[in-house]
């Protein structure tokens, strides 16, 4: 069973920056940072509920933009707030998901979540390069954050390249992500790491299968569960119990034909790289690239329909839909 750790970055300065994480590798995180700039990580908490790490990350987000607005520091006092922030909103879920999960016989009594705190704050030393040191001075210039990582990270292992070959411009669930690799025959060790590796770098996006947040109401408040990957929510999403991640854990029945995503599930985003990078000749040649095969009925009525509304246009109809395979 994976866990997810909720952290909070704070680097010093003339303007402090304040950044919240979710990680399923903690020590990835700590020698990520160490090789690019000195701050501290104030752990808030961990569960096995990918959904619920990132419902509490906006949560945390949120509280930490309106205080920033205040001029408030980030003090141990106010770690302690936060920390007894996320205690309260994992009730408040808890609560909510159990009111909802009407048709579920097992009524948890200890709550639908899990939820750890944990006080620990790290001190991360910077021992990066003395270029990388540059960088990071030029933070508070006109390097943004993401090219300074993009600029500053070590050069990839072969693990990770082959990693970035396979996975490039896709998005999967975790199950999809080990099949496929599984699949190409790539062996990969501490897979979770890598991966992570990738978010830290801007590369790539972890999400929840199926992503929860609490709705405030003028009457009550509510939850709202919507699938990362078809976008189903409502009766679309059945609310259920785990017994993988052993907690609440809905999941998405509109697009269950594909694979079970739910809220204990990474739903994985690769951005598009390597992909992009090939020669003059080799774009030629795909942009010659004919199909030699044959259409269906069926195939050849809704590619004749297609080429029909491209060539004559019509005012105000700019989009074509084709559903299929």
């Amino acid at each position: 069973m994976r866990e997810y750790l909720l952290y909070i970055k704070a680097c010093g300065g003339s303007i402090p920056q304040v950044q919240t994480y979710v990680t399923p590798s903690f020590s990835v995180d700590r020698s990520f940072w160490q090789e690019r700039e000195g701050c501290v990580l104030h752990v808030i908490g961990k569960t096995s509920s990918l959904a619920l790490a990132f419902s509490l990350r906006a949560k945390v987000n949120g509280y930490l933009m309106e205080q920033v607005g205040k001029g408030r520091m980030l003090t141990d006092g106010y770690v302690k707030e936060l920390r007894a922030l996320a205690v309260s909103s994992v009730c408040e879920a808890s609560s909510l998901y159990g009111r909802e999960a009407v048709s579920v016989q097992d009524r948890r009594e200890q709550g639908w979540f899990s939820w750890e705190s944990v006080e620990e704050s790290v001190e991360v030393s910077y021992r990066g390069s003395k270029d990388s040191g540059k960088l990071q001075g030029a933070r508070l210039g006109f390097i943004s954050g993401r090219e300074l990582l993009r600029r500053s990270s070590s050069p990839e292992k072969p693990q990770e390249v082959v990693l970035r070959e396979i996975l490039d411009g896709r998005a999967l669930l975790w199950d999809e992500v080990e099949s496929l690799l599984k699949k190409r025959g790539a062996d990969v060790h501490d897979l979770s790491a890598i991966l992570h590796s990738f978010v830290l770098a801007n590369k790539a996006e972890w999400r929840p299968g199926i992503r929860f947040t609490v709705t405030k109401g003028w009457w009550r408040n509510r939850l709202e569960l919507v699938c990362e990957r078809c976008g189903s929510a409502g009766a679309k999403v059945e609310i259920t119990y785990c017994h993988t991640c052993e907690q609440g854990c809905a999941y998405c029945t509109a697009c269950l034909a594909m694979g079970r995503s739910k809220c204990c599930t990474p739903y994985f985003l690769m951005d598009v790289g390597a992909s992009l990078i090939r020669s003059a000749d080799h774009l030629q040649n795909m942009a010659r690239l004919e199909w030699a095969g044959k259409y269906s009925a069926d195939q050849s009525r809704a590619a004749e329909r297609a080429r029909c509304f491209v060539a004559n246009p019509r005012p105000g109809l700019s989009e074509y839909l084709i559903w299929a395979v």
